[in-house]
């Protein structure tokens, strides 16, 4: 039976900003699969066609809060679900193995080897129109969600923010080593809180050993972090909304200057409103406002603040004001640097893709999504000249 296609659009955008894969990719898979429709084909079943062995195998997730029976799997949207979460392992595997993005083509394939992909292509181009409304409807910055390019391009990828520990990084060969000065920050981050600027002093070693350890390395993270957190005056994200800001910013959510009540200035449910049901964050919970961005970073979400944490063996879940403390706030930053794969694009002095990846949480084909993206690159020629680049 087919499906409304528009209903499966808004649910591949919204499955594919909470598990962090394209959406289009999702909703391409799902016309060349079934023609976005509910039928089985034999033994596969549903929109994405999936055997019950792929769907048993992928359908419980403790970390991303998934959890669906057996019987559920000729749900479209639990589908929807399911395949988002098998999307991530498969790019996740391909990366790890091939140390670089799958391509659109080699992604389908990493889930279905040998499938046919001689409709890749136009299932790409057939479903391109539905994302943009979709997005539209669903998130309140829809440009951040934008379609694929051909399918032997790579495709952006979710951030890759994992528990695992980072190994020590080397430098680029031949280069420099790079060394955060009082000096330096007293020049730029000149109304930060002393005890901040004594702890980023006392633990700046942490960059050298976590690979944030050449000069071209250093500005960029210096500048993005600079940027990030208004030269450390903003290490918390400010949630206090006047109504016609809500309405501004956050229109899906509210539409009218009734829907603002009980939300304006009121730092908690706000939080809970925009945040819940994304980055990991839990609906009907406190975890929007208790994992709001904080730090060097702006760290968001329950899923990065889980991640990080296990990674520095630092309780971040239970203790989110630890992304604070100055003895932390270097060590976490330069953790979510490295893990989400800005070192190499440091290193081609990609100003937009590590950008991308810090502000979106993956490269970008469309430089009109990043947030901020003049004052990070006005900030990052202003490091570079402290680091001799």
């Amino acid at each position: 039976m087919p499906l409304d296609r528009a209903s499966v659009a808004e649910e591949c955008v919204r499955q594919g900003v909470y598990i962090g894969v394209e959406p289009h990719y999702l909703l391409a898979v799902a016309q060349l699969r079934s023609g976005i429709s509910s039928d089985d084909d034999g033994e596969r079943k549903g929109l994405f066609r999936l055997t019950q062995a792929e769907w048993d195998a992928n359908s419980n997730d403790d970390d991303l809060d998934i959890h669906f029976t057996p019987v559920q799997i000729s749900s479209p949207l639990r589908q929807c679900a399911v395949f988002a979460v098998m999307t991530s392992r498969a790019f996740n595997a391909f990366a790890k193995a091939n140390n670089r993005n799958p391509s659109t083509k080699e992604l389908y394939l990493q889930q279905f080897p040998g499938a046919d992909t001689t409709n890749l292509q136009r299932a790409l181009d057939d479903t391109a129109a539905l994302i943009g409304p979709a997005a539209d409807a669903v998130l309140d910055e829809p440009q951040a969600v934008s379609t694929l390019p051909a399918p032997d391009k790579p495709t952006p990828g979710p951030p890759n923010i994992t528990p695992d520990p980072i190994p020590p990084a080397p430098g680029a060969p031949g280069a420099p080593g790079a060394t955060l000065t009082l000096a330096m920050l007293q020049r730029h981050w000149r109304r930060a809180d002393p005890a901040l600027i004594q702890g980023m002093l006392a633990t700046a070693g942490v960059l050298g050993r976590l690979g944030i350890n050449t000069p071209l390395r250093m500005a960029h993270f210096m500048g993005q972090i600079t940027q990030e957190s208004g030269g450390g005056t903003e290490m918390t994200e400010k949630l206090s909304y006047s109504a016609e800001r809500m309405m501004e910013v956050f229109p899906r959510r509210f539409p009218t200057l009734a829907s603002t009540q009980g939300f304006v200035r009121n730092e908690r449910a706000f939080g809970n409103k925009v945040y819940n049901g994304r980055m990991g964050n839990r609906p009907g919970s406190d975890d929007g406002f208790d994992f709001r961005g904080r730090g060097c970073l702006q760290l968001t979400g329950r899923h990065s603040y889980d991640a990080v944490g296990r990674s520095l063996t630092l309780n971040l879940v239970d203790n989110p004001d630890l992304v604070n403390d100055p003895k932390n706030v270097l060590l976490i930053a330069a953790t979510e640097f490295v893990k989400l794969g800005c070192l190499p694009e440091c290193d081609r002095d990609n100003v937009v893709q590590v950008s991308a990846r810090i502000n979106l949480g993956h490269p970008t084909s469309s430089p009109g999504a990043i947030n901020g993206l003049a004052e990070r690159k006005r900030q990052i020629g202003l490091w570079k000249q402290e680091f001799g680049v």
